[in-house]
C-alpha cells in the first residue's frame, strides 16, 4: 500500500520554506556581502556598514545608519593604525545613529553594525 500524499497546505509550505532556508544558512550561505557598500544583493544579514576617519583618541564620533532600529552590537571593525573602536559610554545608540570612540587618532576605519 502506498502512503497517501496530501497537497501542501499553506502551513506545510511555510514549514518547507523555513527548512529550505535553514539548509541554505547551514550550508554556509550567510553573508555580510563582499564590499563595504550597503547595496549588495548577496548580503543576507541585516547590517549597516560604514567607513570614515576617527577624530582625536578616545573622542566621540557618530555614524548615521539606516537599520531602522537600535543596533545590537558592533559586529566587526578594522582600522589602519591598530586603533580599537568601541561603543561610547556617554551617548546611547538610536534608530538612526551609533556613537563610538577609537583608542587612536586619525584611524581610517570600517565598521559593521548589526
Amino acid at each position: 500500500m502506498k502512503p497517501y500524499r496530501r497537497p501542501l497546505t499553506m502551513a506545510s509550505q511555510s514549514i518547507y520554506d523555513s527548512i529550505r532556508n535553514h539548509g541554505r544558512v547551514l550550508g554556509g550561505n550567510v553573508s555580510f556581502g563582499a564590499t563595504m557598500t550597503n547595496k549588495e544583493p548577496d548580503r543576507n544579514i541585516q547590517c549597516f556598514k560604514a567607513q570614515g576617519t576617527s577624530p582625536a583618541a578616545n573622542t566621540d564620533f557618530t555614524v548615521s545608519h539606516t537599520l531602522g532600529r537600535v543596533p545590537i552590537t558592533l559586529a566587526g571593525w578594522d582600522t589602519n593604525n591598530g586603533g580599537v573602536i568601541y561603543r561610547s559610554p556617554a551617548v546611547a545608540w538610536t534608530k538612526t545613529t551609533a556613537t563610538f570612540r577609537c583608542t587612536t587618532a586619525s584611524a581610517a576605519y570600517n565598521v559593521i553594525l548589526i
